[in-house]
């Protein structure tokens, strides 16, 4: 090896190392996933019940609080139930997102009888969740293998209203007495909104008026949709509380229904999007 080639090498073999420690100091800058967090174990609950309500999986993510995005495998509703960071009792977390089996995660979340939860990536990539004297350590599934949900914007606001949670949950249990779809209107010349429901031999029909509602912003709808998918929804909509009831898009085949009300005292929000049937 002539002196010339031996000094390209050198250079070469330099300048390898160099690139190596510049790589080897990104990873450790970007660092493992790091997840270490402790909230309200109802408040968790309330967040995981929602996103039960349309679906099996989800992805779950932690991004300045904590996000579960959920859509049913017909694409007929979707919901999206985030916690704020301010809910939580303790947070550390990069941003991470994992795919998350909800039957499995409100296994490890009853165990909590009334105490706070802490939920941790363990070693291994498990997830550790410790409520008092239990603990309980199941895996995530790769976010890959989850399905992705983006909100949807169906479009402008045709009609909205805000009625108490339990005057909706009233109504659709109403209209599951006697049939498989309920019909939401809004008659902006009496400025009502109803829901009605006909069934083979039996009709039911509640009516809310401005005194009913903490506000109405009538434009003239009428939109059905699958009491199968409501009674599940507003089953996880927490008690006493605002719902702001949205018909969106809209065209001849009905207006996507939008739903939002708080969850966990104000520390969250619970939102949902369902799509009408198409009438024949």
């Amino acid at each position: 090896m002539t002196p010339e080639q031996r000094q390209d090498r050198d250079s070469t073999d330099a300048s390898t190392d160099e690139t190596t420690r510049q790589t080897d100091a990104t990873a450790d800058e970007a660092g493992p996933p790091r997840l270490d967090v402790s909230l309200d174990a109802a408040a968790l609950s309330t967040a995981l019940d929602g996103a039960m309500a349309v679906a099996s999986e989800c992805r779950m993510t932690f991004e300045d609080g904590l996000a579960f995005r959920a859509r049913d495998p017909a694409d007929v509703a979707m919901a999206e139930l985030r916690l704020d960071s301010g809910a939580f009792d303790a947070y550390t977390a990069n941003g991470e997102t994992f795919g998350v089996a909800l039957d499995r995660l409100g296994d490890a979340v009853s165990m909590a009888d009334g105490d706070a939860i802490r939920l941790a990536l363990g070693d291994g990539g498990r997830f550790d969740v410790t409520a008092g004297a239990v603990e309980y350590t199941f895996a995530p599934i790769a976010a890959d293998a989850v399905r992705q949900v983006e909100w949807v914007d169906a479009g402008s606001v045709e009609s909205s209203a805000v009625l108490g949670s339990d005057d909706l949950r009233r109504a659709v249990r109403a209209a599951d007495l006697v049939a498989d779809h309920a019909e939401f209107a809004v008659d902006p010349a009496e400025r009502l909104l109803t829901v009605t429901a006909s069934g083979d031999t039996d009709d039911v029909r509640l009516e809310f008026d401005e005194a009913d509602l903490d506000s109405l912003d009538p434009g003239a709808v009428a939109s059905l949709y699958s009491v199968d998918y409501l009674r599940d929804i507003v089953g996880a909509v927490p008690s006493d509380v605002p719902v702001t009831v949205e018909f969106v898009g809209g065209g001849e085949g009905g207006c996507p229904l939008s739903l939002e009300h708080p969850i966990a005292d104000g520390g969250g929000t619970g939102r949902w999007l369902l799509a009408p049937r198409i009438r024949r």
